[in-house]
């Protein structure tokens, strides 16, 4: 399915960053066309090539080595397109001081020299827990999500709203509206909650002006999964 990104991307507040220490990016691009491109990540001199990544899952952890004094931070590197300079065009990665696990969406941007721009959020299991929801409103709208009849306000913003339900494995009625017209459902399924999962949800605009609707982007995460794959990589360690 192929999905909008809407201008209020290019909107969302700066971040206060801090330098960046030696750490673990994973990445996760917004679409099938994104992920087929090339690209890779670069700290100071060190640049290495992302890869295997995929739209539904994140990348594996790719070390960013930390900058010397004075020099960029982390930046996303396109061989395939070019800057003013003649070089490869890059576009900066900001991450929050706060942010423990940065998870880098890589998303789309026809306006910037590498046709893309990097959103981080914080993806550490601690601070984004397992059976949670984390859902991210693209709309530029106030919205009103529903689980279980449970009103959840969704700011008209990229702002992560967690939904924590609790208890065990079952069904969940869903249904979103717009906060300007309550009595207009414009989303309505029945979701999966499992105590092991954790998703990462993105809504977006979708239909026509005339009869507007949603889409939804989901990235499942399985705990189980997720530790089986973390001992494979340990074993793999010299």
């Amino acid at each position: 399915m192929s999905l909008r990104v809407p201008l209020v991307i290019s909107l969302v507040a700066t971040f206060l960053s801090a330098p960046l220490q030696a750490a673990a990016l994973r990445f996760l691009p917004w679409d099938d066309a994104t992920a087929a491109r090339k690209l890779s990540l670069k700290t100071g001199t060190t640049e290495v090539e992302l890869k295997g990544l995929h739209p539904l899952k994140r990348s594996e952890p790719v070390q960013a080595a930390a900058p010397s004094d004075g020099a960029p931070g982390p930046m996303l590197v396109t061989p395939d397109k070019t800057g003013p300079d003649g070089k490869p065009a890059a576009v900066e990665i900001k991450v929050p001081a706060d942010v423990q696990s940065p998870l880098v969406l890589i998303i789309p941007d026809a306006k910037h020299p590498t046709g893309l721009r990097t959103f981080v959020i914080e993806d550490n299991a601690g601070r984004f827990p397992w059976g949670t929801f984390r859902v991210l409103n693209a709309t530029g709208k106030d919205l009103f999500m529903n689980f279980e009849k449970k009103p959840i306000a969704l700011p008209a913003s990229w702002t992560p709203v967690d939904v924590k339900l609790g208890g065990a494995q079952r069904n969940v009625g869903v249904e979103t509206v717009a906060k300007a017209n309550p009595k207009a459902i414009l989303y309505s399924a029945v979701w999966e909650f499992d105590p092991d999962l954790r998703k990462l949800v993105f809504i977006l605009p979708g239909g026509a002006p005339a009869a507007p609707t949603l889409e939804y982007k989901i990235i499942p995460e399985n705990r189980k999964v997720a530790a089986a794959e973390e001992a494979a990589a340990n074993k793999q360690k010299p």
